[in-house]
């Protein structure tokens, strides 16, 4: 058989995606096209190499056999192409397509969104939520330029490192806390609580730190994201604990006071994870110095 990559590719992107469907998606192709193409394939290596499973396929032994060698082919194609292929951001019309967590959502898209309207007018931002958990795949099969949240323990296979680190913050209705009144530990448990439960390390995190520390809260409403928990902290007349930039963006417009969490609940990171195939890749190189500069340019 000669080397056909468009077969290779598909190939990949079905070990991968361990689905058919999803792996015409993130090629932009037909189902019936990758079926073909995976026809042509089986015709070839004289071999199954996918059989049907409940929710997708599963690789044969000979797929399985195989697959390392592909993806490490058309990895070294991949990085050759992009280092022969100079990255000029302001004439760039790529599409940069980033997997982000509901907290990191919230506090970064409107400055990379502003970053790209003056260094890359011409290029693409294309948010899409992590999920539960980042599924390593989606970085490993490029389908994704990279990922941002929290990430414990590390993703296999992926390189993370620090991002930023923030703290805690209350936000509370005016009518519960007086301008200029310090919010103690009584009045913090006594309180209305709206409580945020976005999926993900998110869920369990603030409800490990206020257990440890011994703070109880009086919980009244649960929301599963960030923005939503200002509005019902005006509707309650009660408080929420949110990261410290978050209550920075919401508390002025819904009219909430801003102010300390009775005891101090720490820090936590929020990461970034990409695939060690795009450590030297200079558009992806481009990306994380960026989102490292406008981090940055907020802490300030």
């Amino acid at each position: 058989m000669t080397a056909d990559i468009s077969l290779l590719r598909v190939f990949h992107a079905v070990m991968e995606e361990r689905n058919v469907t999803a792996a015409a998606q993130r090629l932009g192709q037909s189902q019936s096209t990758v079926s073909a193409a995976l026809a042509r394939l089986r015709l070839a290596l004289g071999d199954e190499l996918f059989l049907r499973a409940r929710y997708g396929v599963e690789p044969t032994e000979k797929a399985l056999q195989i697959a390392p060698d592909i993806a490490a082919g058309l990895d070294r194609l991949e990085q050759a192409f992009r280092a022969a292929e100079p990255f000029v951001p302001a004439q760039s019309t790529r599409r940069f397509r980033l997997l982000l967590g509901p907290y990191a959502e919230v506090v970064l898209v409107p400055l990379l969104a502003a970053a790209f309207a003056h260094h890359a007018p011409r290029a693409e931002l294309e948010i899409v939520p992590i999920g539960p958990d980042l599924d390593p795949r989606s970085l490993a099969g490029q389908t994704f330029d990279l990922a941002i949240g929290r990430f414990s323990p590390p993703p296999q296979d992926l390189v993370v490192s620090d991002l930023f680190t923030d703290g805690f913050r209350c936000i509370v209705a005016p009518g519960a806390l007086a301008e200029g009144a310090v919010l103690d530990r009584d009045l913090y448990e006594q309180l209305p609580h709206v409580v945020v439960s976005p999926p993900g390390k998110w869920r369990t995190g603030l409800h490990k730190l206020t257990a440890d520390a011994g703070l109880r809260r009086n919980t009244s409403v649960i929301v599963s994201h960030f923005l939503t928990a200002a509005s019902a902290v005006a509707s309650v007349g009660g408080i929420a604990t949110v990261p410290a930039r978050i209550a920075g963006m919401v508390a002025a417009p819904y009219g909430l006071r801003n102010v300390a969490v009775p005891l101090d609940l720490g820090t936590f990171p929020t990461q970034i994870a990409w695939h060690p195939h795009n450590r030297n890749d200079a558009r992806n190189i481009w990306l994380r110095d960026l989102l490292k500069a406008i981090s940055s340019e907020e802490d300030q």
